[in-house]
């Protein structure tokens, strides 16, 4: 198979790299893989920014990746045989298990797997696992009910145009935190109100649109305190990243990404459906790993750089 490796941190030491292919073992599937994206905590791994999150005894090369889609070729004991030859899509939790996806073939959990549609391109099907489960369990988090605020800091990102879409089907009232260009972006996906910070900051813009303030903020970008601010006391903040003190009687919480037997199948079928915008900005071929690695890290980009196979 091929794989990418990460002998030393940077994307300029990143190699494509040849090995034997991997076996199934018991309650696995493996996956020919069709297209891995990059993610930004793949960035992370390959930059070594995300170095102290590896798991314990971790030794190079690394192999990054959190996502794919592809095809089961075979299972291990005790899997479904019917799984042979269905489409999937994968999910590894790379923080726990340092078992990467950027390979032509990868054996996972057959419980870290779900179908996939027919319908939705291979590079469209591996956006959703990582960004779009935390964007799913970051909506549970805060349990709103429909005609709720919500407040989401980059909406336009891989995380929050997520939650972006999820909050809009839910029936939220969504205020989405973006640069002036995205703008008209996100309106037309169905947010209520399109907020630029500025030097206002991201609080104050958000007061502006709703005076009382929103019940409740995802935090996708990492603003942390200064976006408090926006939130009415007694509301509630979560954040994939930064997760600050509280104040003003907020429920502060911190999104943990995990795989979700439920949460992975519905976000496929709302991918499949058109619910879920799942961009692309580009697409290198396996043997060009180093050279979408570098396009990453150029970025920001408006849709996901992939890798296909």
């Amino acid at each position: 198979m091929r794989v990418v490796r990460v002998p030393k941190f940077g994307a300029e030491n990143l190699v494509v790299a040849d090995a034997d292919d991997p076996r199934p073992a018991g309650g696995e599937v493996l996956i020919a893989t069709e297209a891995a994206t990059i993610n930004p905590s793949d960035a992370g791994i390959v930059s070594g920014a995300m170095a102290p999150r590896f798991p314990p005894g971790l030794e190079p090369p690394y192999t990054p990746g959190w996502d794919l889609a592809g095809r089961v070729t075979e299972v291990g004991p005790g899997v479904n045989a019917a799984l042979v030859g269905q489409r999937v899509v994968g999910f590894s939790a790379w923080f726990v298990t340092g078992h990467g996806t950027q390979a032509s073939m990868v054996a996972l959990p057959a419980t870290d797997v779900a179908v996939a549609p027919e319908g939705l391109a291979a590079a469209q099907l591996t956006t959703v696992g990582l960004n779009g489960l935390t964007a799913w369990r970051g909506l549970d988090e805060l349990q709103l009910a429909p005609g709720a605020t919500l407040a989401v800091t980059g909406a336009a990102g891989a995380v929050g145009g997520f939650a972006l879409d999820l909050a809009v089907a839910k029936g939220l009232e969504v205020a989405a935190i973006v640069y002036e260009r995205d703008r008209p972006d996100v309106l037309a996906r169905g947010a209520a109100h399109a907020v630029a910070p500025g030097s206002s900051g991201a609080g104050a813009a958000v007061r502006e649109a709703i005076p009382g303030g929103v019940d409740a903020l995802l935090d996708t970008a990492g603003i942390g305190a200064p976006a408090l601010g926006a939130i009415r006391d007694g509301g509630r903040y979560a954040s994939v990243t930064v997760v600050p003190g509280t104040e003003r009687g907020i429920t502060v919480t911190r999104v943990y990404t995990r795989m979700d037997p439920v949460g992975l199948p519905a976000l496929m079928q709302k991918a499949s459906d058109g619910r879920l915008h799942t961009p692309v900005a580009r697409q290198f071929d396996i043997s060009e790993a180093q050279a979408a690695y570098l396009e990453f890290f150029s970025g920001p980009h408006r849709g996901r750089i992939v890798l296909t196979f």
